[in-house]
């Protein structure tokens, strides 16, 4: 029963990070609904069998008792056991129970519910909704540069207001100077410039 391939896929699930094993991280997985099926070893606990199907039933997916001991499974998944484990990607949960099936007919029906939404799920990849334009609410229109430029300017108490350049850099102007005036610069007290003029 080690070589049996839904056990196989348990393994392949396992190395790709699409395997949750352990009562805990089963729980967590059901929780936020990312499981797409969880499975239970034949030989688990009674406890343990009935909180794997709770957990299935608040995920809304099915809960499936394998042929194959705690051993089995740990081995297949690389654990010294395991008795219960859940997997997050449909392709390999609807493959691994469809081997099951092969091997087994009690687990058809689960099969066939599986690689049905297996089908629905690979049929929506790649293929965006159409979107209703006339439903958006259109974006209001932004003022344009001319609107922003006629736009009057606030008064700024007195303080000297800041203007910028072609080259980025900002040129202070008091409020009674107007901007195309060239400032007025106070005469050079450089002793030596004086000495080198005269």
């Amino acid at each position: 029963m080690a070589n049996d391939p839904c056990l196989g896929m348990l393994g392949l699930a396992r190395r790709a990070g699409k395997l949750a094993y352990g009562d805990e991280l089963v729980r967590q997985l059901c929780a936020d609904h990312k499981a797409r099926c969880v499975l239970v070893a034949a030989d688990a606990g009674e406890s343990t069998a009935k909180k794997a199907a709770l957990y299935a039933a608040r995920a809304n997916v099915p809960c499936i008792t394998l042929p194959h001991g705690k051993d089995d499974m740990g081995a297949a998944i690389g654990k010294n056991g395991c008795a219960v484990c859940a997997v997050s990607d449909i392709g390999m949960a609807a493959a691994a129970i469809g081997k099951l099936a092969a091997g087994h007919p009690e687990y058809a029906d689960v099969a066939a519910q599986l690689g049905e939404k297996n089908a629905r799920i690979q049929s929506r990849k790649g293929k965006k909704k159409p979107r209703d334009r006339d439903a958006q609410p259109k974006a209001e229109e932004k003022p344009s540069d001319s609107r922003r430029a006629a736009a009057p300017r606030k008064s700024n108490g007195g303080r000297p207001a800041s203007q910028r350049s072609g080259n980025g850099k900002r040129h202070f102007r008091k409020p009674g100077i107007g901007s195309r005036q060239t400032p007025q610069h106070k005469p050079s007290k450089n002793q030596r410039a004086k000495r080198v003029l005269k």
